[in-house]
């Protein structure tokens, strides 16, 4: 049997044991990478490789930064300013609830930014006499388009980026994705401001939200404006390209821990270690697929739906199936599977990598249709007593307003030939 053949038996094993989901995914993607080194598919340095990725130590550090911005209390007070001037009514407040997330997001990424938002919008639902539910998976749907504002906002865009890198040696900016995540995050938010009202349900948790409270008098003190500067000063560096991610990401890092906003062991506790090694581990199926053909054979498939030079037909393609697999595989995972595909069917049609690697990112991010999908979507799920199929009713109105959007506004930002 060919490397590429058994480089797809094993992803479709692997998106089986996660769907699955009676196995730890971190497990799953564990046993990804040894059943790659143990077919000789790839050496066992090759296998091993992904645990000390660049993108996954960048991803941590994001953690670690988001940590020292929540322990600080910088969340919660930019949070009270916001919905301070949003008073009580629904439409204003869902739209302050959305932006905030969506902003912090960006910052902190969508699962930090869930984490973070809830309990305000649990208390600003309670404060306006809204259902927590009429806000929560409007948080956690903003928190995901606000992953496409920047670089950081999310762990897919360092993995496009660096895909990016791989392929033409240049790197997405900091703010390039805005192109693209502000028209976004734009109509995620009129479409839940539009049909929320009939699209979400009103539910009650069987048991109130557990820390869902916010200081609403808190004041910010030194520790806080430390934090702001150590963010500020990573942003930067992120931004002026003069080091790798991963790199001002470990600045950022230990400048958290050095100026005292957050102890050693807590910086620890902040970082998701089942995530990491769950990227850990399926970096290397990435490589195998890419390395094996077996991405040129999935791309033929791909190329084989889509008219002869039809770069918009193509986005299309990639869209969907990016979505498709993203709803029961973390999005992080998802692209990693999906951009060594996306890259050879570009090569194939004879479109530039740039807005093919945007759109997979973009595809990633519209986790809409499950609370599997994304963690963001599970944080929200029982502080607002949601049940499994309360996402899709919202969620494929903005999936399919999503594909309009990206399909539009990617060749004019990345023209689609090189």
């Amino acid at each position: 049997m060919s490397d590429a053949a058994v480089s797809l038996l094993v992803l479709a094993a692997a998106v089986v044991l996660l769907v699955w989901n009676r196995l730890p995914a971190a497990l799953v993607a564990v046993l990804t990478a040894l059943a790659l080194a143990a077919t000789g598919v790839l050496t066992q340095q090759q296998a091993l490789a992904g645990f000390g990725d660049p993108v996954v130590i960048f991803i941590a550090t994001l953690f670690v930064l988001s940590e020292g911005l929540q322990a600080t209390g910088v969340t919660a007070w930019a949070g009270d300013r916001l919905l301070e001037r949003a008073g009580t009514s629904g439409g204003r407040v869902l739209v302050a609830v959305m932006a905030l997330a969506a902003l912090t997001s960006a910052l902190v990424t969508p699962n930090g930014a869930a984490a973070a938002v809830l309990p305000i919008a649990v208390l600003v639902a309670r404060r306006a006499g809204l259902a927590t539910s009429r806000l929560a998976i409007p948080l956690a749907y903003a928190a995901s388009a606000g992953a496409l504002l920047t670089l950081s906002g999310s762990p897919v865009n360092v993995i496009v980026s660096d895909a990016l890198a791989e392929a033409t040696g240049e790197r997405f900016g900091f703010v390039e994705f805005a192109w693209l995540g502000v028209p976004l995050t734009l109509v995620t938010v009129a479409v839940t401001v539009l049909l929320g009202g009939r699209l979400l349900p009103d539910r009650v948790p069987a048991t109130p939200p557990a820390g869902a409270t916010v200081h609403e008098d808190a004041r910010l003190g030194w520790p806080a404006a430390r934090a702001a500067a150590v963010l500020a000063a990573t942003i930067a560096l992120l931004a002026s390209g003069v080091v790798a991610p991963a790199t001002a990401g470990l600045v950022g890092a230990v400048a958290m821990v050095l100026t005292g906003v957050v102890h050693v062991p807590r910086a620890l506790r902040a970082v998701p270690w089942e995530t990491l090694v769950l990227i850990g581990g399926l970096i290397p199926l990435s490589v195998a697929i890419a390395e094996s053909g077996a991405a040129d054979l999935v791309a033929d498939v791909v190329v084989g739906l889509v008219p002869e030079g039809d770069g918009r037909v193509l986005l299309v393609a990639l869209f969907v199936l990016t979505v498709a697999l993203g709803q029961f595989v973390s999005n992080a995972a998802t692209v990693l599977v999906v951009t060594p595909v996306a890259l050879a069917a570009a090569e194939h049609v004879g479109v530039a990598p740039q807005p093919v690697l945007m759109l997979v990112a973009a595809a990633g991010a519209a986790s809409f249709l499950t609370p599997v999908a994304t963690p963001a979507n599970m944080i929200v799920k029982d502080p607002a007593g949601y049940r499994f199929g309360d996402y899709w009713r919202l969620g494929s109105v903005l999936t399919v307003a999503w594909l309009v959007v990206v399909v539009l506004v990617v060749p004019v930002v990345w023209p689609l030939h090189p």
